[in-house]
């Protein structure tokens, strides 16, 4: 009976092992590892770009950023939304914010020029955050048209 016991007894830790460490790992990772966003913030006057920054993880991502000491060029499509998120971004730190407005998902912007103003900054991180249309499912959608949304030239 003690056997069985003691066989049960390996099996259970045997199970509970890789779970600890999961748990740990996780605990690790999402708790306890310090940010190594602080790498980035080198050079005089470090910028970030971040795209769709007007809404959600963008905007929450830039507060963030904004109150670690970066400054901020942020990227939107709607100008009264920019300044909004501006105004509330600049209570909440001291640091320089700029900004552009364009249509992501429309053709005909000289983007050279949407960020001439921007050439001389020392731009340190970039949030690719800008927002895509989605596809619904049809068999005439070709996989080309799929990974043409998802691709940078």
């Amino acid at each position: 009976m003690t056997d069985v016991l003691h066989i049960l007894a390996a099996f259970g830790l045997l199970y509970i092992i890789p779970l600890t460490y999961r748990f740990l790992n996780f605990t690790w990772i999402y708790l306890l590892r310090p940010s190594s966003v602080r790498k980035y913030l080198h050079g005089q006057q470090p910028y970030t770009l971040i795209t769709g920054s007007t809404d959600g993880i963008g905007k929450a991502l830039a507060k963030q950023l904004y109150q670690r000491g970066f400054n901020l060029i942020l990227h939107g499509r709607n100008e009264d939304k920019m300044k909004q998120a501006v105004q509330e971004l600049k209570a909440s730190g001291t640091g320089d914010i700029r900004y552009f407005i364009a249509d992501a998902a429309k053709d005909g912007h000289d983007f050279q020029a949407l960020v001439q103003p921007f050439k001389d900054l020392n731009i340190t991180l970039l949030v690719n955050n800008v927002g895509g249309t989605p596809v619904k499912h049809s068999k005439w959608v070709s996989i080309r048209f799929i990974s043409s949304l998802y691709t940078v030239a």
